[in-house]
């Protein structure tokens, strides 16, 4: 059998093969980008219409005769939701740079494919060209013998079988060559659109963190702001007893199946964990204001630290409420069994769920402001039932 005939027949299968192998692979991963980017697409979306909402919130209450503590809230869910949005965004665009690199070697394989596919067919072609057209009946009828013969006209008909699977191999690729190009294009200009909406989203957060600091400054400033913020959050602090209350009586009602403790929660007095690294900026029991002389409780420890901190469950449990309430911004309410819970407020993002089961030291959430009329800390509160103990007692030394 001619050599060159061997190696061309050879070269064909090679071509074909590797080009089918590299092809299935690019597309189940082009496959699962897609998927990943469409349903980012549709948080993308839940969270707009719900920020649209809250702005439209937002907005209503400057109009009205509200108390600048709700107006903050409202401000404050609004600057978390964007904040959600950015990230969202900055995870979609990530997501597409991952689809550009996968066009673009998908490009690559294409483009490469297709020149292997052209050097062979050229070979082929400058072949043909030299061989007299009675070529492949002279290889045949050449032949020593009739199995020589047979086995001669089967590799030629191969050979034109390859032929012409090459061609058809050959427009397939510059179809896909063509279609994966008209993908990239589109997929950039979809990153840029992604990338001025987050420039914009930025724009509007940082507006908001500014209206947000020239409310902080009429409470700070304004004894009358001030009354009502005091008013706004003792309301709060009967929510959050109230809310203690209700998850403590559904405990007492059940049959004890919801949650059962690994271990004692009492037992970790003078030895728990702080649920963030700070320096406690102020403490539980009675405070006098310095400028009004007005006199407030807290219920808990307030820890002063930097936004986006690891906040850190204290001690195995089950999560019984994520959500925001006015003064206290979003929170966490933890239920360690035995009637004790503790919940962590003015956090950020969160990282865990209603019903969730959580072991001690788990990270829970960052700290932000949500809700803090003292910047970036975490409130922390112990609770016995409705009763609020001091956790400055707990804390290990």
């Amino acid at each position: 059998m001619p050599a060159g005939l061997v190696r061309i027949s050879v070269a064909l299968c090679f071509v074909l093969c590797l080009v089918a192998a590299r092809g299935g692979a690019n597309e189940s991963e082009q496959q699962s980008l897609k998927d990943r980017i469409g349903s980012q697409q549709e948080e993308l979306d839940r969270i707009k219409n719900e920020i649209e909402q809250r702005r439209a919130e937002s907005k209503k209450l400057r109009r009205q005769e509200k108390s600048v503590v709700q107006k903050l809230s409202a401000l404050d869910r609004e600057i978390d939701l964007s904040r959600q949005f950015l990230a969202t965004l900055e995870q979609q665009e990530s997501l597409m740079s991952e689809q550009v690199d996968s066009l673009r070697a998908r490009i690559e394989v294409e483009d490469g494919a297709l020149t292997a596919h052209k050097s062979v067919y050229a070979r082929r072609l400058r072949q043909m060209y030299k061989r007299d057209p009675n070529y492949q009946w002279d290889i045949v009828l050449g032949s020593e013998s009739i199995q020589e013969a047979l086995r001669r006209y089967k590799f030629t008909r191969i050979v034109a079988e390859r032929d012409a699977a090459l061609i058809t191999e050959m427009r397939s690729r510059k179809l896909d060559y063509e279609t994966e190009s008209a993908s990239l294009t589109e997929s950039l200009a979809d990153m840029a659109v992604v990338r001025n909406e987050r420039q914009d989203e930025t724009i509007r957060m940082e507006q908001g963190k500014r209206r947000r600091q020239t409310m902080l400054a009429s409470i700070r400033s304004q004894k009358t702001e001030h009354a009502n913020a005091i008013e706004e959050l003792e309301r709060a602090q009967k929510q959050v007893k109230n809310l203690i209350g209700d998850l403590e009586k559904r405990r007492l009602a059940s049959d004890g199946s919801t949650y059962v403790p690994d271990g004692e929660f009492g037992e970790l007095k003078g030895q728990m964990i702080r649920p963030v690294e700070g320096k406690i900026v102020r403490g539980f029991g009675t405070h006098k204001h310095p400028k009004y002389g007005t006199v407030t409780f807290n219920n808990g420890v307030d820890i002063g630290s930097t936004a986006g901190a690891p906040i850190r469950a204290v001690a195995s449990g089950q999560v019984e409420f994520v959500d925001w309430i006015d003064g206290y911004g979003k929170c966490i309410i933890l239920n360690h069994g035995g009637g004790y819970y503790t919940l962590y407020a003015h956090v950020s993002a969160t990282f865990i769920s209603q019903g969730q089961k959580i072991a001690g030291g788990d990270v829970i959430a960052e700290v932000g402001d949500t809700g803090s009329l003292n910047g970036f800390e975490c409130h922390f509160e112990i609770r016995k039932s409705k009763q609020a103990l001091n956790p400055a007692e707990w804390f290990a030394r």
